[in-house]
C-alpha cells in the first residue's frame, strides 16, 4: 500500500500478526465482494453452468430444439469472458503506469522549458529602440502599459 503524506510517499508494509495488516485485508476483501466484475463474473458462470446441466434436446414436430449449451459452449464462454475481464484489468493496469510515467516526463519537460524561458527573458533586449523590453517569467514580452 502507499500512503501520501504532505506530497511524500511512503510504502507501507505490514506483517500478518500485525493489526493493520487485518484492516486493510478486510477492507480489499468487502471491495472485492462489491465489485461489478465480479458479480458479472459469478452471474456468468453460474448460468453458463446451470444450461449446461440441464442441456436437453426436445422434438417439436419434425424440428429438433436444444435447450442448453453444451461442454465445447461451456468452456469458450467462460474463457472468454474471464479472459476478457482479467486481460482487461492488465490493460488498464499497464495503461495507468504508462500515464503516471508521461506524466513524469511532461513535467520535466515543462520545468525545462520554464528554465529556458527565464533565462532567455533576462538575456533578451530590443535592437531596434535601443531601449529595454521587459519580460514575463514565462518569457512572453510585456507591451506597453500591459499587467504583469
Amino acid at each position: 500500500m502507499t500512503q501520501t503524506k504532505s506530497n511524500i510517499s511512503q510504502e507501507e508494509f505490514y506483517t500478518v500478526t500485525q493489526k493493520e495488516f487485518w484492516l486493510k485485508w478486510t477492507s480489499k476483501l468487502l471491495f472485492t465482494l462489491i465489485s461489478v466484475k465480479l458479480w458479472g463474473l459469478i452471474a456468468c458462470t453460474w448460468v453458463s453452468t446451470y444450461l449446461l446441466l440441464h442441456h436437453q434436446l426436445v422434438e417439436i414436430g419434425q424440428n429438433a430444439y436444444e435447450l442448453g449449451i453444451t461442454g465445447g459452449q461451456w468452456v469458450t464462454f467462460n474463457t472468454t469472458i474471464w479472459g476478457l475481464i482479467f486481460g482487461m484489468k492488465e490493460i488498464f493496469r499497464v495503461m495507468e503506469k504508462k500515464d503516471k510515467n508521461d506524466e513524469k516526463i511532461l513535467k520535466a519537460d515543462n520545468e525545462t522549458k520554464e528554465e529556458i524561458a527565464k533565462i532567455t527573458a533576462s538575456t533578451m533586449s530590443s535592437p531596434a529602440t535601443g531601449s529595454q523590453s521587459s519580460y514575463n517569467t514565462e518569457g512572453k514580452e510585456v507591451v506597453g502599459d500591459e499587467p504583469n
